[in-house]
């Protein structure tokens, strides 16, 4: 199993067992799904970032965990889920010690990915190929580029006009981005304003 980044680290560490192991047995199986996937912490929970969406989150309730699919729609398309579990909109109660099965969150996952604009072709990305060349050098994600693009940084020089906790801030740039760019930044004796 992948790492647990130190952004959500703390909230698993901070759960009752149960808790923890079904939340931690849950993320084994959405990172089996989408093994690249930053990990992120939003409203107050692990949330799993796909090609620039949210397409996942888990969070500890007093006796279960909630999976929220990020959108409203995902799991209205599938009952034979739905009528296993308690449910709202936009979540399913899952109970300590019964994780979802693998194929339901293969299911979950690719539906909600399927909802998301880079997939549905509703993004141009040919505007970001001309000018992300320097963000693909060092190797950031697709969606870190185009998060930095849109923000107009174009280099890694252009990121001294910005305070670390702005850059941060950046959709789609995320714990595993934020280290490939400090990382740049000292080797090229940069620094965030302060």
């Amino acid at each position: 199993m992948a790492q647990i980044p130190k952004s959500v680290a703390g909230y698993y560490r901070n759960q009752s067992a149960p808790h923890r192991e079904l939340l931690l047995e849950m993320r084994s199986r959405i990172l089996e799904v989408i093994p690249g996937a930053d990990e992120i912490m939003k409203y107050s929970m692990p949330t799993f970032v796909f090609e620039g969406s949210d397409v996942a989150g888990l969070k500890a309730n007093k006796d279960f965990v909630g999976y929220y699919p990020y959108s409203g729609s995902v799991l209205s398309q599938f009952p034979e889920i739905t009528k296993k579990y308690e449910t709202t909109k936009g979540s399913l109660h899952v109970p300590l010690g019964v994780p979802l099965l693998k194929s339901e969150v293969r299911k979950l996952i690719k539906a909600r990915i399927a909802t998301c604009p880079v997939v549905r072709g509703e993004m141009d990305l040919s505007r970001y190929e001309a000018v992300d060349s320097e963000w693909c050098s060092i190797g950031l994600s697709a969606p870190a580029r185009r998060g930095l693009v849109d923000n107009k940084l174009f280099r890694v020089k252009d990121l001294t006009r910005l305070s670390e906790s702005e850059v941060s801030a950046i959709h789609a740039v995320g714990p595993t981005a934020m280290k490939i760019l400090k990382e740049t930044m000292k080797s090229k004796g940069l620094k965030f304003r302060h």
